[in-house]
């Protein structure tokens, strides 16, 4: 059996390669998609062992999550009443935006899918019934 960081390791490369070309196809910004790579990288710190295919997946989802929602959530943040001292530091906020989306897509993410289903119906999540 490797030893863990080098399974690790290989699940970071994998990811950042992915993300780099499918970012320039997408026409995505690489600082946002790092910024998610690192966020993701963050919540598989917080995860037991998991195996590489899924690693890879985790960090590109939370990549790709952090370029889209990013700016997204940038601007929402610029147009608050709550959060008007963001304009300020407009390319600060964008990373930390982008980062935060990245940490918390692996954790946040299952919770919206189940709250979408039970509000919109589909497939039971315990049974696996149509409801």
């Amino acid at each position: 059996m490797p030893e863990p960081t080098t399974s690790a390791a290989t699940g970071y490369a994998v990811a950042v390669g992915t993300v780099t070309l499918t970012g320039s196809f997408l026409g995505l910004q690489y600082d946002l998609l790092l910024a998610g790579i690192f966020g993701g990288c963050v919540a598989l710190s917080f995860t037991r062992q998991t195996p590489l295919l899924r690693m890879a997946i985790m960090l590109i989802t939370s990549a790709l999550a952090a370029a889209y929602g990013g700016p997204v959530a940038m601007a929402w943040a610029a147009q608050s009443s709550y959060f008007e001292w963001t304009a300020k530091i407009p390319e600060q906020m964008r990373l930390f935006s982008a980062f935060a989306i990245g940490v918390s897509t692996q954790t946040l993410g299952p919770y919206a899918i189940q709250w979408a289903r039970a509000k919109f119906g589909g497939v039971n999540p315990q049974s696996g019934a149509p409801q």
